[in-house]
């Protein structure tokens, strides 16, 4: 695969006018870990597992869910089992969404907007459809360590100039976590990655918990994800209730 941003360098000072250049590898690494041209010509998902939700760090509710994305813009989220379900579905700048047998209802302006926010900022969205736009900067800042990973840290910025942070294991090459902070919104939200397993030649977390400021306020634990099962469009504009 060819390597993306090789010909951008970060380049420090240090005395004695000594320059140290470090290379934007890493991230070619990390997508390559990922599972390269295959995890790039990734065009829809569904993914099942079951979430835990936190309240001031605390558990505060669980739930089995089922996951479907298309790209580049749209994902239908089911919540519970077949006696009571709660849908959300997202197409561009359209959503709606449904509690058990109730009639769908759309989205306000703001579900709509956040659910953007959210989508266009997330790991899969971002390694897939900004790392290669030419309005998107990148930096090598360095490395850290994280849970004991020494871990390289390289920062995007957007073409909506969010800041974006992945923490790349310097041995596996998949990331440790990810950090974004909105350009509208002074909240640093956090997802940490773990239990990885290939599906159809992409490399997935089975485990992801999600952070806002620090606070713990998901677990994500994946059962199984598919990979370009040919979802169709119109799983995205209606809502099968259960009878």
């Amino acid at each position: 695969m060819p390597k993306i941003f090789l010909c951008l360098l970060w380049m420090m000072p240090f005395s004695g006018g000594t320059v140290v250049q470090r290379s934007t590898e890493p991230l070619d690494q990390m997508i390559e870990a990922l599972g390269g041209r295959t995890f790039l010509d990734v065009k829809d998902i569904h993914t099942t597992g079951r979430l835990f939700a936190f309240a001031h760090g605390q558990l505060s509710g669980s739930d089995i869910f089922a996951d479907f994305i298309k790209f580049p813009d749209m994902e239908r989220t089911e919540f519970g089992g077949p006696k009571f379900k709660t849908i959300s579905i997202n197409r561009g700048k359209q959503g709606m969404k449904v509690e058990g047998k109730k009639e769908p209802i759309e989205q306000t302006p703001g579900e709509v907007e956040d659910f953007q926010k959210e989508f266009k900022t997330s790991l899969e969205y971002v390694l897939r459809f900004v790392v290669g736009d030419r309005q998107t900067t990148v930096q090598n800042l360095g490395t850290e360590m994280v849970d004991f990973k020494r871990t390289d840290i390289i920062e995007l910025r957007d073409p909506g100039k969010n800041r974006i942070r992945f923490y790349i294991d310097r041995e596996s090459h998949l990331p440790v976590k990810m950090q974004v902070r909105r350009n509208d919104d002074p909240k640093l939200r956090e997802e940490q990655y773990s239990n990885w397993h290939r599906f159809q030649g992409v490399n997935t977390p089975l485990f992801v918990t999600r952070y806002t400021d620090g606070v713990k306020t998901m677990e994500i634990r994946g059962e199984n994800t598919v990979y370009n099962a040919g979802l169709a469009d119109n799983l995205f504009i209606q809502i099968n209730q259960s009878k």
